[in-house]
């Protein structure tokens, strides 16, 4: 699998006798390395991208604490989510106004885009924040406050599949309690199944080489469910905010609203694969 997820976890040396609570640090700090590089950029770059992979990182982070939150303690955790959510809403609304300006096409657009990229870059020239990396590290680095009480202490000591398979498991019974039909999802329920998708796909592509079965058939078709789900929210987003809309939006909502229904249709019978613990 050649995501950004699966280098990553290759990069950070994650093997089956690795412990869990070391292989989720490793993981935490690839990405919020890779996060500080991406917001560096922003101060430099107009490229959208650089907002758009910072907010990735965050996303995958998120998605670690959610599925290893049983061996937090919940001061680890609220401290955690607390900071991904002040991240990730310092860069929310550029990223919506630059997926804007590519939808469009249009001067006013790019216009909006360019005011609300020199607003960000004056708002993180005068704050004085830690690099994500250490804001991390600070909640972790006690290893008895992050865990805190035996059965904590018993995940976090444990081989990383066996907390790697319980993540995985947790994030798809969510996905599946969701029911067999997205048409039947009112556009909040449809938001939630599209952010634990997102929380399903990264974790299958952190950790998919930890178990003997492929896992690359079913992140394929999650990737391409994630996509079209994306084409529905970004339209869904312009939609909620009065903006102008693109050409054939609602032709295109469409189209991505089957696409995604018919890979979640097939995921649903695929088999799974994170059971075989090494």
């Amino acid at each position: 699998m050649g995501s950004k997820a699966a280098k990553m976890a290759k990069s950070a040396g994650l093997a089956t006798d690795t412990n869990a609570l070391d292989g989720f640090r490793r993981l935490l700090r690839e990405n919020a390395a890779l996060h500080d590089r991406h917001r560096a950029d922003i101060l430099t770059s107009d490229d959208p991208e650089s907002v758009h992979q910072a907010r990735v990182a965050l996303r995958r982070m998120r998605a670690l604490v959610r599925g290893f939150r049983d061996m937090l303690s919940r001061d680890a955790q609220k401290q955690l989510a607390r900071i991904l959510k002040a991240r990730g809403q310092q860069l929310g609304p550029l990223r919506d106004a630059d997926v804007r300006a590519e939808a469009l096409g249009t001067d006013d657009a790019r216009a909006d885009a360019a005011c609300l990229r020199g607003e960000l870059r004056d708002q993180l020239r005068d704050t004085q924040e830690l690099s994500l990396r250490i804001e991390v590290e600070r909640v972790l680095h006690d290893r008895i406050r992050a865990i805190r009480g035996d059965a904590r202490r018993r995940l976090a000591d444990a081989p990383l599949p066996v907390i790697a398979s319980r993540a995985l498991q947790v994030a798809w019974t969510e996905l599946l309690a969701f029911g067999p039909d997205l048409d039947r999802l009112d556009p909040e329920e449809l938001h939630d199944f599209r952010k634990r998708s997102k929380d399903m796909r990264y974790l299958s592509e952190f950790f998919g080489r930890l178990f003997d079965k492929d896992a690359a058939p079913m992140q394929k078709r999650m990737s391409r469910m994630q996509d079209a789900l994306g084409v529905v929210n970004d339209l869904v987003t312009m939609r909620a905010k009065g903006a102008d809309l693109p050409k054939g939006a609602a032709r295109s909502e469409e189209r991505a609203r089957a696409k995604a229904a018919k890979a979640w249709r097939k995921l649903r019978g695929a088999p799974v694969w994170w059971t075989d613990i090494p």
